[in-house]
């Protein structure tokens, strides 16, 4: 007997097999009960969560011999018929090859015949979105008014692609994602069935790797388990898959922090010599970082996709950078992301990302330049803080100062907190705390969160308090940049333009 992949052999072949969707379950097999048999649906999610195992279930349920039935009992012939997908009446469809109007025109064509056998003529389009406009339009007319013996199912990766006026004539499912205790459970049953002995961190990894999918998973436990043999480990996950340690994250994030650009190529070397992925690498990097973001925005450890024993090193990481600097890392990481997807020399796409994710901190001396204020100052602008030079020695902040209040909002508000670091200047005028922007990027969440801003204010002061959030970006007085100077393109410049909104104004020469 040939081999069957995990994928195939443990499709799920009645309702009650399939995980994490009770609720899209219930409702079907609720209208099957009560003969509310719609004529199409649209199941809708993310890859290998189930829409066209759904939809072929209930395709079996609705022309089974003994249903319509709550379950297919998948012993008559109707039932294993569809299960081996050679049916004459339960079509299924690849739209990705069956894009062409002529080919819907062919498709309606075949409607207006009774099914030869079963009690529905069923039409289950994959990838639905994929069908081209005019395919939509050649399908409006019969999916609006249906022959009674025809039922459409549609499943689609990409439901904002489909037409709207094809979403108003179907009954939409949208299926979430697989949770991880529920795709763990699941790896562990097969494992039990396999008789393969598998670690529960082990299972954790693939699962995480899995990323919702229950398809993805049961793949790679099958490479797994072609590695390894009867007995699944982390360290053998962890060889197959080429994973890289929270340490190794850490040590980037580091590097990109301090613009180290030959250190993140040598980092990038041993991981290459340790034959990892580049893509998924990548990918791994930026879950890393916004495991950093719920820490620093004082998020629960259970919103966290890392395991506990990687929680050190991230606290660590994240206590190194401000949660603005953490959110500017991360988009500058993110822009790339579908760049390193697509990009066919991988590790070069990677290494450019990283390069021009570094020049962060040299974004962050030009504007520091370009607000006027020197960037070996240690001092917070938005605490109001003296100058290094005239500072007294710091110490726990003083209750009533707005050292207090910003503290206090960093414990509360880590999010506002972040904002305020942009501010150019600080004041407190008795009974009004004023923050001072010239990028109005920062200024706008506090104008929208003034009222929590004075509550919390007033608590700190122990008086009612207002708070005033003011933007100088309008005001300040603009030229227009030199046509002949250099300035205008300095890469960095260039990015820090890009990213943060940012104006020559004068360019020295």
């Amino acid at each position: 007997m040939t081999y069957q992949a995990l994928a195939r052999k443990y499709r799920p072949q009645t309702f009650s097999d399939i995980i994490g969707q009770e609720t899209v379950v219930r409702t079907l097999q609720n209208a099957i009960e009560q003969k509310r048999i719609h004529h199409a649906y649209l199941f809708s999610g993310v890859r290998g969560v189930g829409k066209t195992t759904l939809a072929r279930i209930l395709a079996k349920a609705l022309n089974c011999v003994s249903g319509p039935a709550p379950e297919p009992d998948n012993t008559c012939s109707m039932c294993t018929e569809i299960t081996e997908g050679i049916d004459l009446d339960v079509r299924e469809i690849d739209a990705a090859t069956y894009t062409g109007v002529d080919n819907i025109r062919e498709l309606r064509e075949v409607t207006q015949f009774h099914p030869a056998r079963d009690r529905y003529r069923i039409f289950i389009i994959d990838e639905a979105h994929m069908l081209s406009t005019p395919a939509w339009n050649a399908l409006l007319k019969i999916l609006e008014e249906p022959p009674p013996h025809v039922i459409f199912m549609f499943a689609t990766t990409e439901v904002q692609k489909v037409l709207p006026t094809i979403l108003s004539r179907v009954q939409k499912f949208a299926l979430r994602k697989i949770t991880l205790d529920e795709l763990i459970d699941r790896l562990a049953q097969i494992c039990k069935a396999e008789k393969i002995q598998a670690d529960r961190d082990a299972l954790e990894i693939i699962a995480r790797r899995g990323e919702g999918s229950v398809r993805d998973s049961l793949s790679l436990l099958d490479q797994i388990i072609a590695f390894s043999g009867k007995s699944v480990t982390a360290a053998s996950v962890s060889t197959v898959l080429g994973l890289s340690d929270s340490g190794f994250f850490a040590r980037v994030i580091a590097l990109i922090a301090e613009g180290n650009h030959a250190a993140i190529l040598d980092a990038l070397q041993e991981a290459a010599e340790n034959g990892r992925d580049f893509k998924l690498l990548y990918r791994d990097l930026l879950n890393f970082t916004r495991n950093l973001l719920v820490i620093a925005a004082g998020g629960n450890d259970a919103m966290l996709s890392a395991s506990p024993e990687d929680l050190t090193a991230m606290r660590t990481a994240a206590g190194k950078f401000s949660y603005t600097e953490l959110l500017r890392v991360a988009n500058l990481l993110m822009k790339d992301d579908d760049t390193v997807n697509r990009a066919e020399h991988q590790r070069l796409a990677v290494e450019i990302a990283l390069l021009k994710a570094a020049t962060f901190p040299r974004l962050r001396e030009v504007e520091a330049a370009l607000s006027g204020v020197a960037t070996s100052a240690p001092a917070r602008s938005a605490a109001g803080e003296a100058p290094a030079a005239t500072q007294k020695p710091a110490s726990a902040p003083a209750s009533g100062s707005v050292d207090a209040l910003v503290d206090r909002l960093q414990k509360a508000r880590p999010l506002l907190a972040g904002y305020l670091a942009g501010a150019k200047s600080a004041r407190l005028d008795d009974n009004r705390v004023v923050w001072s922007f010239e990028d109005p990027h920062f200024a706008q969440p506090l104008i929208d969160a003034k009222q929590t801003l004075e509550q919390i204010a007033s608590e700190v002061f122990g008086r009612p308090m207002r708070v005033d959030i003011e933007s100088t970006a309008e005001n300040a007085p603009r030229k227009p940049a030199e046509k002949s100077s250099p300035l205008g393109d300095d890469p960095v410049l260039k990015s820090f333009q890009k990213h943060l909104g940012a104006e020559v104004v004068r360019g020295k020469r």
